[in-house]
Order: C-alpha cells, then sequence, then structure tokens
C-alpha cells in the first residue's frame, strides 16, 4: 500500500475564485477537467458527458495546476481519482447536483481516494450529489487489499475534503486516513514520495446536512513509508456542522475491518475535531463482533481536541461493544461536550489509559454523556453468558479528569443484568490517577441499575458501584449544588444480595487498595444513594486510604457508611453537613442504619463539627447505630469520633434497637464537645461492650448524651448484663442521660456535670475532674468490688478544692458495698486538710432537695461504707473516717527524688541485708490508708 495539508481556507470569494480561474464554470453540466490532470495506464478523455474510465487512474494537478467539475446530474467511474500529485501539484474538485455521481472502483493494488497527494488538493461533494468510493467492493478483497483513502497524503501535503448539502453524500471502503505521513525515497526505494521530515495537513468537513460514511478513520496519524526520517508532522481537522450532517462509521466485518476511529496516533500527530451546531458522528458497533467498535482519541501518544457543541450535535454509538477512550496510549486528548451537546450509547468509557492524560468536559444544561450499551456474550467470547453492562474507568494506568458542570449531566446507567453491574472508577489501577468533579445547579452524574426480575433472586440483575482510588489514587469533588446519584433498584435478598456501593479508597476486603478523597461542599450539594442495599466504605482493604468530607450544608445519604475497615484507613469529616443514614437492607446481614468507624482491624477516625448533624434511622427489625471499633460482622479496629459545635448525632429506631458501640471488642474514643448531643432515644449506649474492648467517652462544654441504658465496660443480653471490656465515660460540664446507667468491673464514670438516671456501680466512679462536682438525678447501688474516687487539691491560697456527689434527694441510695477513697492530689498535705474542718461528708456527699436547695446525707446511708486515703507527695501513717465526725489524718511529706537518693546512698553505705529490705520497702507503692466507718 502506497500509504500513508497548508490548509484550505473557506472563504466563498477564494473559492469562487478559483472555481473561475481553472475554468469550472457551475454552469457547464457534465464531466470536465481542466489544467494539468492524466488518465493511467490507459488515457481516456474525461467527458463532457458520462464517463465510465474503468480501471483507470484519474490524476489532477500532477505537479501542474488542475481541476475536476462533475455536475448536472452526470455520471463517473474511475478506478482511483488524485487530487495534487507530486510535490508542487495543486488540484480542486466538485462533484455538485442531484443525481451527479462518481464511482471509485479500483481493486485491491489501488488506494481510491487521494486528496493531497503529496501536493495541495481539495475535493468537494455539494447539492445532493454521491461520490461512492463503496462500488464494486468485491474487488477490494483481491490482490493486496488496499482501496485505501488518504486527506492529506505523503508527509509536505494538504488536503480538503468536503461534503455539503443536503442528500449530498460520500462513502469508502477500508481505510479512511487525514494527515498522511508517507515517506519513500532512494536508496531504499527507487521513486520519491512525501519529504522527509516535512507535515502533512488534512481536513474532512461535513456540512449542512451531508452525509460521510467510511468503514473507519484515522485522523493524524505516525510517519510510515520505508524511510520516514521520524521526524514529519501530522494535523488533521474535522468538522461536522449543521443539522442532519453525519459521519458514520460502520465497519466493514466481511473485509476485516472494524468500525474504529484513533487519532493523533503518534506523538507527532495533532489531531481536532468539531462537532457543531447538531453536527453528529456515527459509529455503529456489529453485533457479536468480539473488537465491537469505537474510538480512542489519542491513540499512540499525539494530542488530540474534540468538541462537541450545540443542541443536537452529538457523538452515537449503537449497536454492541462500543467504547469511548479519551486518551489512550500516551499522549494526551481532552473531549468538550458543550451547550446541549451529547455522547450517547457508548458501553466503556476510559478517561486517561495506558500512560495518556485525558480530560472529559461536560457542560451546560442538557450537555449529555450516557453510556448505556452493553458487550453481548458472542462479543465476549470465551463461553460467556451475561454481558458487560456499561462502565467507566478515569484514570487506568494513566491520568484522567471528568469535570461535569453548569447543569450538563453524566450517566452510566444498565436495564439488563450483565456480569455486574453498571461502575464507574476513579484511579482504577495502581500507576493511575482519577478526578470527577461535579459542580453548578443541576449537574449530575447518575449511575444506576435496573431491576429485571421481581422479587429478586439468582437471575436478578446487579446494583451499581463506584470506586474512587481503587488501587490507584482517586479524587471526587462535588460543589455548588452538583449531584452524585447512585440508584440500585436491582432487588436484594438474603440469598442473593444485591449491593449499591460508593467505596472511597480501596474496593475489597482481600487486596490491598488505593487512596480515595470525596469532598460534598456547598448547599443542595450532594451524595445521595438510593434503592437497595446502599452503602459506603471509605478506606476499605489492607494499605487502602479513604477520605469523605461533608462541608457547608453538603449532604450524604444512603443506610450507612463503615469508615476504616479491613485493614484499611479511614477519615470522615462533617462541617456544617448532613449525613442521612437511613432504611435497612434486604439482603446479606440485613444491617440497619449504619457509621462504622475503624472495623476488621482497620482505622477510622471521624469528626463532625460546626453544627454538623448525624441522622441514623431505621424502622426496620434491625434497628441502627454507630459503632466505633470494630462489628459483630467485622471484629476489632481502632475508631475514634470527635462531635463539636453543636453538631449531633440522632439515632432513630424500632423500641430498643438503637445503638451506640464505643470500642466493642476493638478500641473506641468518642469525644462530644462544644454543646453537642448525642441521641439514642430508647437504645443502648455501649462503651467497650466485649472483652478485649477498650472504650472512651469522653463529654465536655455543656453537651448531652442521652440513651434507654448505657454500659460502661458492661454489655446488655437478654437476661441482664454482664462485664465486657474497659470502658471510660468522663462528664465534663455536662450531661448524661438513661433510666439504667452500669459501670462494669472494668468500667470508669466521672467527671462533672448531671446524670440523669441510676447508677449502678461495679467498677470506678469517680466524681468532679480533678476535682468537681456530678450531681446524680436518680439511684445509686455501689456494687461489691466497686470503688468511689473523691478528690482533694489545694486551691494555692491556704484553701481546698474538693470533688462533690450531689445526689437526688429522695431516690434510692445503696451504699452497703461502697469504697470511698480520698485522694490528695498534687502537692495538697493532708494534714493542712485534716485541720481545716473540711474534711466531713457533708464536705463530700450531699442532696439535691424538691425545693433545688443542698442538703447533708444522711451517715447512716454509710454504715457500712470503706474509706481509704492515699496522696500524691505525702506518705499517710494514719487515717480514719466516721460519717458521722468526719476524717482525721496524719501524714509525712515523701522526699524529692534528690533526697531519696541521697537516703539510698547512705543506706548502702551502711550496708546490712535489713537495711536494704527497708529500702526496697520504702520503694514499693504504698497501700492505701484504710478505715471502715463506724
Amino acid at each position: 500500500m502506497r500509504a500513508a495539508s497548508w490548509m484550505f481556507n473557506r472563504r466563498p470569494v477564494a473559492w469562487a475564485t478559483a472555481l473561475v480561474c481553472l475554468g469550472m464554470v457551475p454552469a457547464w453540466a457534465g464531466v470536465g477537467t481542466t489544467g494539468d490532470f492524466s488518465v493511467y495506464p490507459v488515457f481516456i478523455q474525461p467527458g463532457p458527458g458520462d464517463t465510465d474510465l474503468g480501471n483507470n487512474f484519474l490524476g489532477l494537478g500532477n505537479n501542474g495546476v488542475g481541476s475536476l467539475l462533475v455536475d448536472g446530474g452526470s455520471f463517473l467511474s474511475a478506478a482511483a481519482i488524485q487530487f495534487g500529485n507530486g510535490g508542487s501539484g495543486v488540484a480542486t474538485g466538485l462533484i455538485d447536483g442531484a443525481g451527479t455521481r462518481v464511482n471509485l472502483v479500483g481493486d485491491g493494488n489501488t488506494n481510491r481516494l487521494e486528496v493531497g497527494n503529496w501536493g495541495r488538493g481539495s475535493l468537494t461533494v455539494s447539492g445532493g450529489a454521491t461520490l461512492d468510493g463503496r462500488a464494486s467492493s468485491a474487488a477490494c478483497l483481491t490482490l493486496n487489499r488496499w482501496c485505501n483513502n488518504f486527506i492529506g497524503n505523503a508527509a509536505g501535503s494538504d488536503g480538503l475534503f468536503t461534503v455539503t448539502g443536503a442528500g449530498s453524500n460520500a462513502s469508502f471502503l477500508h481505510a479512511f486516513v487525514i494527515g498522511g505521513l508517507a515517506v519513500f525515497r532512494p536508496p531504499i526505494e527507487t521513486f520519491t514520495f512525501g519529504t522527509p521530515g516535512a507535515s502533512t495537513r488534512g481536513r474532512v468537513e461535513v456540512l449542512g446536512g451531508g452525509t460521510l460514511t467510511t468503514d473507519g478513520a484515522s485522523i493524524g496519524v505516525a510517519p510510515g513509508g520505508s524511510s520516514p526520517l521520524g521526524t514529519e508532522r501530522s494535523f488533521a481537522e474535522v468538522l461536522i456542522d449543521g443539522t442532519d450532517s453525519v459521519w458514520r462509521i460502520t465497519g466493514n466485518l466481511a473485509h476485516g475491518y472494524d468500525p474504529f476511529v484513533g487519532t493523533a496516533n503518534h506523538r507527532n500527530a495533532v489531531a481536532t475535531i468539531s462537532l457543531t451546531n447538531g453536527g453528529a458522528m456515527e459509529i455503529q458497533g456489529p453485533q457479536g463482533h468480539v473488537n465491537g467498535g469505537g474510538m480512542n482519541l489519542t491513540n499512540g501518544g499525539g494530542r488530540t481536541d474534540m468538541s462537541i457543541s450545540g443542541i443536537g450535535s452529538k457523538l452515537a454509538f449503537t449497536g454492541d461493544a462500543t467504547y469511548l477512550q479519551v486518551g489512550r496510549r500516551l499522549g494526551s486528548a481532552v473531549l468538550s461536550v458543550l451547550g446541549g451537546g451529547s455522547v450517547t450509547g457508548v458501553q466503556y468509557v476510559s478517561v486517561g489509559r495506558d500512560g495518556s492524560f485525558g480530560e472529559l468536559l461536560l457542560e451546560g444544561a442538557g450537555s449529555l454523556l450516557s453510556a448505556s450499551g452493553t458487550v453481548s456474550p458472542e462479543s465476549r467470547g470465551g463461553g460467556a453468558t451475561l454481558p458487560f453492562v456499561a462502565s467507566m474507568d478515569i484514570g487506568r494506568n494513566g491520568n484522567g479528569t471528568v469535570t461535569v458542570r453548569d447543569g450538563a449531566r453524566l450517566e452510566v446507567t444498565a436495564t439488563v443484568k450483565g456480569d455486574g453491574g453498571p461502575a464507574i472508577s476513579l484511579g482504577r489501577d495502581a500507576a493511575s490517577f482519577g478526578r470527577l468533579t461535579i459542580t453548578g445547579a443541576g449537574s449530575t452524574v447518575l449511575l444506576s441499575a435496573q431491576s429485571v426480575l421481581a422479587g429478586g433472586g439468582p437471575g436478578e440483575a446487579f446494583n451499581p458501584f463506584m470506586r474512587v482510588g481503587r488501587d490507584g489514587s482517586g479524587e471526587l469533588n462535588i460543589s455548588a449544588g452538583g449531584k452524585l446519584l447512585i440508584d440500585g433498584q436491582a432487588v436484594a435478598t438474603v440469598a442473593d444480595p444485591r449491593y449499591t456501593s460508593l467505596y472511597i479508597g480501596g474496593t475489597n476486603a482481600a487486596t490491598p487498595g488505593g487512596k480515595g478523597i470525596a469532598t460534598v461542599a456547598g448547599l443542595g450539594s450532594e451524595i445521595r444513594m438510593t434503592g437497595y442495599d446502599t452503602g459506603l466504605s471509605v478506606g476499605w482493604g489492607p494499605q487502602s486510604f479513604g477520605q469523605l468530607n461533608v462541608t457547608d450544608q453538603g449532604k450524604v445519604s444512603a443506610i450507612g457508611a463503615q469508615v476504616g475497615s479491613s485493614g484499611g484507613t479511614g477519615v470522615l469529616k462533617v462541617d456544617n453537613a448532613t449525613l442521612q443514614f437511613q432504611g435497612q437492607q434486604t439482603g446479606g446481614n440485613r444491617s440497619g442504619a449504619y457509621l462504622v468507624v475503624g472495623d476488621g482491624s482497620g482505622i477510622g477516625v471521624a469528626t463532625v463539627s460546626n453544627g454538623g448533624v448525624v441522622n441514623l434511622v431505621n424502622n426496620g427489625s434491625s434497628g441502627a447505630g454507630v459503632y466505633l471499633g470494630g462489628t459483630g460482622t467485622r471484629p476489632m479496629g481502632d475508631g475514634s469520633l470527635t462531635l463539636s459545635g453543636a453538631s449531633q448525632i440522632n439515632v432513630q429506631a424500632e423500641p430498643g434497637l438503637g445503638v451506640v458501640r464505643v470500642g466493642r471488642d476493638g478500641s473506641g474514643l468518642m469525644r462530644v464537645r462544644g454543646g453537642s448531643s448525642v441521641n439514642v432515644g430508647d437504645g443502648n449506649l455501649l462503651v467497650a461492650s466485649h472483652k478485649g474492648g477498650d472504650g472512651t467517652l469522653l463529654v465536655s462544654e455543656n453537651s448531652t448524651i442521652t440513651a434507654g441504658w448505657v454500659g460502661i465496660g458492661r454489655n446488655k443480653t437478654d437476661t441482664g448484663d454482664v462485664d465486657g471490656g474497659t470502658g471510660t465515660v468522663v462528664l465534663i460540664n455536662s450531661t448524661l442521660t438513661a433510666p439504667t446507667i452500669v459501670v462494669g468491673t472494668n468500667g470508669f464514670l466521672g467527671g462533672s456535670g448531671t446524670i440523669n438516671g441510676n447508677v449502678i456501680n461495679h467498677g470506678i466512679f469517680a466524681p468532679g475532674n480533678s476535682p468537681g462536682t456530678l450531681e446524680i438525678d436518680g439511684s445509686f447501688t455501689a456494687l461489691a468490688g466497686s470503688k468511689m474516687i473523691l478528690e482533694v487539691e489545694s486551691d494555692g491560697a491556704g484553701g481546698f478544692l474538693t470533688d462533690l456527689v450531689i445526689f437526688k434527694g429522695g431516690e434510692p441510695l445503696d451504699l452497703a458495698n461502697l469504697h470511698a477513697e480520698f485522694r490528695f492530689l498534687g502537692n495538697t498535705d493532708p494534714n493542712a486538710f485534716g485541720g481545716s474542718g473540711l474534711f466531713k461528708l457533708d464536705t463530700f456527699f450531699q442532696e439535691r432537695q424538691a425545693d433545688n436547695s443542698l442538703a447533708a446525707v444522711a451517715p447512716a446511708v454509710f454504715d457500712n461504707a470503706v474509706f481509704t486515703a492515699q496522696a500524691d507527695a505525702y506518705q499517710i501513717t494514719r487515717f480514719n473516717f466516721d460519717p458521722a465526725s468526719g476524717g482525721t489524718v496524719i501524714a509525712a511529706a515523701v522526699p524529692e527524688p534528690e533526697a531519696w537518693a541521697l537516703m539510698l546512698a547512705g543506706l548502702l553505705t551502711i550496708g546490712g541485708i535489713a537495711r536494704r529490705r527497708h529500702a526496697a520497702a520504702l520503694l514499693r507503692p504504698r497501700p492505701a490508708t484504710q478505715a471502715r466507718a463506724t
């Protein structure tokens, strides 16, 4: 194959002048040539009437200036036509008028059309005329099977091909190349064709309702022929403008040609494609064909810019196994869909693949990219029984960026059951980066699947999923009212679950994942997951990292979310925004609304600030809850959650089915501060509910906790409650409200503020915050083995600060097993406190009366209590506390470390086993001095 543009101005005046100079006057009806032309190998004069040149070539502008005119319903047939032959040839052609027809019939040893064949050439088909390059197609299956077509052939060429006007049409077999770069020259060849190191410019225009049909297209190609320098450059342009103007790519499987468009197929190639004012390009995928049909924008290292602009302008894919790849191999590509333009029907879309940089822009109301096609089982091959449904990769071993803005839409949808659900992946592979931005009111990305089987079951379709940073790095940015809608209508059952999923960092529990960051910012901006078994996973899987930021009145809704799971690390930030987790799964383990932070040996960190709201709502049988540090399905993990700035967590479930777990069997930390609240309704708050768990809840700055039952190092069972792990709850000027609060053997409840409820203590109860006051509006029961810690601290001015417990007058107090321990903090001198007159019962215990006044607690309540004391800086040598008369204490200051060192040195000098033992005894921790109440 002899393979493979000074760009022609389309100014009407210049075009008319050229026609006059060449004697091509439109009033002349027939077939005619002027200037430099040739017919070979056998000369036959073209025209003036209908002409059949047989298997001969018609060459125009063979190193001179020539022209061709076919009009007025005339007919011309030739093996091939060449415009602008030779390095200095210039030629123009016009095929015009309804009924006018030119057939190209060359065999497999010819290129049928060459416009700019090392020279400068232009050809126009207009006025309803036909150029049929598919005539005698069987001849193209002979010999070398060429029958190719070039707009700009050979390095140094310029070619312009135009089809314009309603009814005007041109069709071609085999390769259709724009911007060819062939070079053949001695000594490798015996002839010269093409200029080494030169550039070719090729342009194709389909205008005013014209139609172009080809098997495929190469738009901007690599240096070719036998002897290029490699520095040749290809510049290729396509313009399709106007309603009903269309270029159809059909393929030709009988001739071995797929319906494929490749652009910028080399680093020296630049391609520009514009579809405007209703212009269209159609790519038709053949049914059941393995390779399908599609378009690769930048297929080999060059640069492509494609624009689809205006209402009705479209890139349409039809048939089976179609694809659109914006940046396929190296190089860069940009596809812009603007002002109501569209891309429809495609099955697979990639942006930035295999070392390339790809960018897709959807802008303006009505602008649309809709991926809804399928790959049939026949196209898949290998005995497949299900199709592939639509999917999209943004960054697949490359760098991809997609922006949907100002009311545009991106849709990836499925209406049949496929081998998996419809999917969007950002940063799919390890060496990838993908970014999706959705911004502006009305801007929407929709990922959806329909049900195909009522009631679900094995034959049901699969629901959609989205991955942000699957193995590589992904970013999802939603702002200014943009929306991501993920809708899974395939019915989920326990036997046949169908999850609707969004993964941010990683994609499963078994394989190492990537890094994903998603941000939802601004009023009206949201991620909305609807349908069956919806859920988010932020940092899921070994080595994965995910982060979800929801800010400035943004919103995220689903059944639930897990943050840091299965060995991954997840971060959740909610700032003046809302998370709405609602409903219950119908498949799998039928989970109710949930927020999980750190499970399955993962690490999760969540913050809710500045009026942020997390709602968990479920009216079903599985309840709703928040889980930090392990779950029943994925035990262990490390989770922390901080609420600040009047933020809220609200759990609404059927009676008794709401729960907040802090450190189930892993490690959990919850901070609630700045007037924030956690409301579990009549559900359970469980801090370190299981053995091995470690949970801490810190509530400060007038914040509130409300629940139906609270277990601190204690777990509620069907028959009562049992010890769990190590649990800590500390209030700092805040309120805990629950009918029952149970402190387990390894539990700690303390701080300052108010407890509204009945406290049952198996562990440690410590009022005050070194020190402070804690009021209990309910009963208090001290069980065997429990302890109450009461702190005393010097105020530095001769006075003392002490812990105070205020009980509710009239509420039962069971202190028969009370062990109260006084602790003298820092440098507080127990002797001074003992002499202050404050070492008495009502300093530490009082009752709130009905009139809101405070009164002393009856000493008899403490008849069986045990009191002990210890000090940080003193050795207590004598201690006694009588609830009726108060306490006495004698203590000696503990020497500073330097004094201890001198004492030990002296003891060692004296020697003696007894004194060594005595010194060791001095260094051992001092047991608290005890006194039983009398």
